[in-house]
C-alpha cells in the first residue's frame, strides 16, 4: 500500500513539473493590464486628447456577442501626497455613449478602442489627470444582428 502511494505520488509530481515546461504551450504574450467588468474589460493605459474633448480607452469583448454601444462613467481620480484617491468627479456625460474608433464591429473576443467625450471645463483645469471607467452591465448594448465571421488566413 505505501509503495502504491509512493509511486502515485512520484508519478503526480512529474506529471506536474513536465506539464508546466512543454513547448507546445503558447508562450506567454506581454499583455496589458485589464480590469475585469465581467462581460468587457478595459485597459489601465488610456489616452487623452490633447485638447482635452475626449478619451481613449481599449475594452476587451469578453461576452459571446458583438458589441453595439457602451454607456459608461468617466471619472478623474484627486490623490493625495501619497496617492490615495480622495474624491472621484464625473467628467464625462453617461448619457452620450462611447464610439468605437477602432476594432470596428467588437467581435467577441477582441480588443477595440472606445472613445469617450469629456467636459472640457472640467478636464482642462485638472493637474496630474488619471481617469477610471466605470461602466454598467445595463449600459452595454448588443447588436441585433452578428456581423459574418472574420476571414480566415489560409496559409
Amino acid at each position: 500500500m505505501k509503495t502504491n502511494f509512493k509511486f502515485f505520488f512520484l508519478a503526480t509530481i512529474l506529471n506536474l513539473t513536465f506539464t508546466n515546461n512543454v513547448f507546445s504551450q503558447a508562450p506567454a504574450a506581454e499583455e496589458e493590464e485589464f480590469n475585469n467588468l465581467g462581460s468587457i474589460a478595459y485597459s489601465n493605459n488610456y489616452k487623452v486628447a490633447p485638447d482635452f474633448d475626449h478619451i481613449i480607452f481599449r475594452i476587451r469583448n469578453q461576452s459571446t456577442l458583438s458589441i453595439d454601444k457602451i454607456y459608461g462613467w468617466v471619472y478623474h481620480i484627486s490623490e493625495d501626497e501619497e496617492g490615495n484617491p480622495l474624491i472621484l468627479s464625473l467628467v464625462n456625460n453617461p448619457h452620450r455613449g462611447g464610439v468605437i474608433t477602432k476594432g470596428n464591429p467588437h467581435r467577441p473576443g477582441d480588443i477595440a478602442d472606445w472613445r469617450f467625450p469629456l467636459y472640457k471645463a472640467l478636464t482642462a483645469k485638472k493637474i496630474g489627470n488619471k481617469y477610471t471607467l466605470r461602466i454598467s452591465q445595463k449600459g452595454i448594448f448588443y447588436k441585433k444582428v452578428e456581423p459574418p465571421p472574420k476571414k480566415q488566413v489560409e496559409q
